[in-house]
């Protein structure tokens, strides 16, 4: 079984699990109400939480990717005190095949 396969059905547990304790605490707060209704409350509302997380990575998502095709720099080089290689060069048009193949020629004469 593949990694992501496994993954799902831990997610699909994780979630069972959760609308099973929230239909039990729920019936527990309102005990006129039957286990089917509970059921059916706990089921719209973890597809509520579940919709509002895949939209949020989502546009998060898209956010970021379109930050960084409007020119800005990956978040995560901000650990470092510079911009990544060839990125100066790339903004100032300078074709990254030619910074590569200068960078290749002094590797090779020294």
């Amino acid at each position: 079984m593949s990694q992501l396969r496994i993954t799902i059905l831990k997610l699909c547990a994780c979630i069972l699990l959760i609308m099973g304790l929230l239909m039990i605490f729920s019936h527990s707060a309102f005990p006129d109400t039957s286990l089917l209704t509970m059921a059916l409350y706990s089921a719209a509302f973890m597809i509520f939480v579940l919709a509002i997380g895949f939209t949020s990575v989502f546009i998060t998502g898209e956010f970021k990717q379109w930050c960084l095709n409007n020119g800005a720099t990956d978040t995560g080089w901000l650990w470092f005190n510079a911009e990544p290689p060839g990125l100066e060069a790339m903004r100032n048009g300078i074709d990254i095949a030619t910074l590569s193949a200068k960078a290749k020629q002094s590797t090779d004469n020294t």
